[in-house]
Formats: C-alpha cells, sequence, structure tokens
C-alpha cells in the first residue's frame, strides 16, 4: 500500500510538471500519453485532483491547473513568480545565445534544475527539468559550495569520497579549495566534459532573499561551445542578471575573473 501511495504522489507532480512544459489545456489521453499512464490510472488521478481543487475540468473534457497551484509554494520564493522577473530573465537569455538556460538549486548533496528554457540552436545541448547532479563535482554545485563556509565544503567533500568506489572519482580537498577560490574571484562558474562528457555550463548566482532557497542561473551547451565562448556567456548572465534581478555584486566582475574560472573549474 505504501509502494502505491508513493507512485500516486509522483504522479501528481508528474501531471503538474507536464501542464507546466505544455502552458495549455490537455486531454485525459494526452496527459496519459505523454507521460505513459494507463487511461485507467490517469482518469482516477486527474478526478482526484479536480476533488481536491488542483485541478478543473472544461466543457471539452480537457483539464487546466487551477490558481490554487500557483499559490502553493509561492512563499518559498516568490522571485520565481511565472510573471517575474527571473523567469523572463531566462526566456531573453534563451533569446540571445540559442543555448539551453537552466534554473537551478542545491539540495543536499546534490543540484536540482527547477527550470529549463531550450535551445535552439543548431548545435545544442538537451537539458530535462527535474534533472540532477551532484554538488561537489557539478558547475553549478562547485558554484554554490563557493557561498558555503570552509567546515561545510569539507564536510560536503568527505561524503563525497566517502561514496566513491573508485580513488578517481575522490576529491582532493587542496584542489576543490583553489577551484572555489577562483569561482569567487570570477563571479561565476564554468565547467565541461565533469559530470555529462561533451557538456558544460557558465553560471552564475541569482541574488534571494535570506528566507528563499539558493538560486542560479546558467548556459548549457556542448563543450566545445563552452570553451570557446566562456568570457562572453559569463558576461551575458551577469548583464542578465544585473538587468532583471538588480545584482551589483554579479556584474563588477571582469573578463580576467572569467578566465581564471575556466581554468579551473
Amino acid at each position: 500500500m505504501a509502494s502505491s501511495n508513493v507512485k500516486s504522489a509522483v504522479r501528481v507532480f508528474e501531471v503538474l510538471e507536464l501542464f507546466d512544459t505544455l502552458r495549455r489545456d490537455a486531454s485525459l489521453s494526452e496527459i496519459a500519453r505523454e507521460l505513459g499512464y494507463p487511461a485507467s490510472s490517469t482518469s482516477m488521478l486527474l478526478q482526484s485532483m479536480v476533488e481536491c481543487g488542483y485541478l478543473s475540468q472544461g466543457e471539452k473534457r480537457t483539464f487546466r491547473p487551477t490558481p490554487r497551484v500557483k499559490l502553493l509554494g509561492a512563499w518559498i520564493a516568490p522571485v520565481l513568480d511565472p510573471n517575474g522577473p527571473v523567469i523572463s530573465m531566462m526566456e531573453w537569455l534563451g533569446s540571445q545565445c540559442g543555448q539551453a538556460v537552466v534554473l537551478a538549486t542545491p539540495e543536499s548533496m546534490q543540484v536540482r534544475y527547477i527550470r529549463v528554457v531550450p535551445a535552439t540552436g543548431t548545435l545544442r545541448m538537451h537539458v530535462t527539468p527535474g534533472a540532477v547532479r551532484p554538488l561537489p563535482t557539478s558547475g553549478f554545485g562547485r558554484l554554490f559550495m563557493s557561498r558555503m563556509a570552509d567546515e561545510e565544503v569539507e564536510r560536503i567533500v568527505s561524503a563525497h569520497n566517502a561514496q566513491s568506489a573508485h580513488d578517481a572519482a575522490r576529491l582532493a580537498p587542496a584542489a576543490v579549495r583553489r577551484d572555489l577560490q577562483g569561482i569567487r574571484a570570477a563571479g561565476c562558474a564554468v565547467s565541461y566534459d565533469k559530470v555529462s562528457p561533451g557538456a558544460g555550463v557558465v553560471a552564475v548566482h541569482i541574488p534571494t532573499a535570506p528566507i528563499e532557497s539558493p538560486l542560479a542561473v546558467g548556459i548549457g551547451a556542448p563543450s566545445a561551445l563552452i570553451k570557446s565562448n566562456a568570457t562572453a556567456y559569463a558576461t551575458l548572465l551577469r548583464s542578465a542578471v544585473q538587468r532583471y534581478c538588480g545584482a551589483g555584486e554579479a556584474s563588477s566582475r571582469s573578463g580576467r575573473g572569467t578566465r581564471q574560472a575556466l581554468g579551473t573549474a
């Protein structure tokens, strides 16, 4: 029974995330097809969500989320309002670079991609919303770690090494500290071929209130593009954060610092 309940709970969130991708009403058959659910269980799930007030059903037997969904968790990160500056910033960045624009937040020992503007360029990288990356070895993860106290960094590195089955996967604390110093100096993280071979990211912090979870935005692209455009991407990201979020710190770093981060990330 417990396993069935967990499965149902996961499906509720998958339905809501599907609507976030579609941005329109959807029929039962379309939802079942897109998520790979049996039609019968999909019908029961959707009706339960209607009864709880999270979905509404239209005259054409289509469904859509209700305003109640928008209110859930609004207190956690008001900066992420769909009509707010961060989402607008991501759309603008995507139009400027043609590559995937990723919004990420740390979760314990990993980083979660909470929103993605897909790439439109011919040479591009596919990024999935909801995907996770290891905190201590990914570009976004190192960016978040750069603002942690030394004791917390040591704890994360020790935990990672304890879980690593091979010596090659273990991290040298001194090397991590040097990398984090470079990221702090540059105000951005540049990483490629670390977690996903052939792919990389340039990422910067987004200013948030003390009660909000840390956030970062990055441009994800094939490694060749990251290598050749790291400075340009970092400048674009800083400009966007300043323009939409008023981040003086993010815009005050120089291209020289970006090259330093590129050498150590």
